[in-house]
């Protein structure tokens, strides 16, 4: 309410909020009006119910603005404070006007919407407690201070106890996530969709467990396996080079006995890589009869041994003759090796004089004679595991002749 006695502090609250005030939000905040210079006496003799009325409206529009959006202004009350009685002149015998007024301004206000306060959190959805239901009323206090400048009036208001506001949480709408309110059906059905959905989180990171447990024996007993697997492969492989090397060494050592011994045991078993090597091992052991032994194992298993022929640098003529012969392939029908006896077919078919005809021949030591109808081979073992010679035919010059032991 305005008194009577403080029209002229009303009046100017009324200028200054009406025809030209402008507020300012601060904290504390604060609401400034400014007016243009009015004259005095226009001021003095206007209506003191009309201007209380009108800087009750300007101050109710004006220091809505120290509230808060959530809160509504229900009243204004103005409470002007008498100015102090004005100072004489020294220079002129008239009393001076104090420059400033204040007056007391209180809002009631009256919460427009429920407020809530955080209590936790589970995803996207927040549960919050209850503060304070829509309607709760509030009172609001300011001080209102009018001063008096070259340019005229400026008002300031100053709120002087904001944090009557403070601590009353916030509306539904404005909390993030999904906001839910505890004690509500809505809540008891959050609860329950978080709970069913930790659950099936948990049945969920059990299985993978489950799985990643299983997959992790698996690979560990896959790994056990190839490891065992590979341990005997590789004792195994141990095994076999030792045998190799035994081998190796026994048929090049000095004792022929033990040589000869080794090879018929290498060629009675039933593994073609021992037999293998010891066929090698006795052809470059540089021992007639070892390497007998072992040219008598090659003709047996062998039932044809292609021949390279070559021309001879001494006769001319071999170039020529080597072009037309053609291949030259040597049979074996029959071998007996107490005698080394060979019975067989030999020559290059086609040809005229070299043609394939039946041979009679021999293994003695480590060198094989094939005689046919109309040529003769006469081959020795050389150091490079191959027959190395000639071939004579009638009417022919001699040819250079090489059986590769494979």
């Amino acid at each position: 309410m305005v008194r009577p006695a403080d029209r002229r502090f009303a009046a100017v609250l009324a200028l200054a909020l009406t025809v030209g005030g402008t507020v300012a939000a601060m904290a504390p905040a604060h609401a400034i009006a400014q007016t243009q210079p009015q004259n005095q006496a226009q001021s003095q003799a206007a209506d003191p119910a009309a201007l209380a009325a009108a800087a009750e409206e300007a101050i109710r529009n004006d220091l809505g603005r120290l509230v808060p959006p959530l809160w509504r202004v229900e009243s204004v009350t103005l409470d002007v404070t008498p100015p102090p009685a004005p100072a004489k002149d020294k220079d002129k015998d008239t009393k001076a006007a104090d420059p400033r007024v204040s007056a007391k301004v209180t809002l009631g206000l009256a919460l427009g919407k429920p407020t809530f306060a955080f209590d936790s959190r589970d995803g996207t959805v927040t549960f919050l407690r209850p503060v304070a239901d829509a309607g709760l009323e509030k009172t609001l206090t300011a001080k209102a201070v009018a001063t008096r400048g070259a340019n005229g009036w400026t008002v300031r208001f100053t709120a002087q106890n904001p944090d009557v506001l403070d601590g009353l949480g916030k509306p539904l709408d404005e909390w993030p996530g999904q906001p839910v309110v505890l004690g509500t059906p809505d809540a008891q059905a959050a609860r329950e969709r978080l709970e069913r959905e930790a659950q099936q989180r948990a049945a969920e990171d059990a299985a993978r467990r489950a799985r990643d447990e299983a997959w992790l024996a698996q690979s560990e007993a896959s790994a056990k396996i190839a490891a065992e697997r590979a341990e005997k492969e590789r004792a195994a492989a141990e095994t076999r080079a030792a045998q190799i090397t035994e081998v190796r060494a026994k048929l090049l050592g000095p004792d022929r006995a033990v040589k000869i011994a080794t090879f018929e045991a290498a060629l009675g078993g039933n593994d073609p890589a021992l037999r293998q090597v010891a066929s090698e091992a006795a052809l470059q052991s540089r021992d007639p009869i070892l390497a007998n032994l072992a040219l008598k194992d090659w003709v047996a298993r062998r039932r044809s041994a292609p021949v390279q022929l070559f021309a001879t640098k001494e006769d001319a003529g071999s170039e020529a003759a080597l072009q037309n012969l053609g291949p030259f392939t040597v049979e074996f029908d029959g071998f007996t090796p107490i005698n080394g006896t060979i019975a067989g077919r030999m020559g290059a078919p086609g040809h005229s004089v070299a043609k394939m005809s039946t041979i009679i021949g021999s293994l003695a030591q480590t060198e094989l004679t094939l005689s046919s109808s109309g040529c003769t081979l006469s081959l020795r073992l050389s150091e490079h595991q191959t027959l190395d010679g000639l071939l004579r035919c009638q009417t022919l010059p001699s040819l250079i002749a090489r059986i590769t032991l494979d």
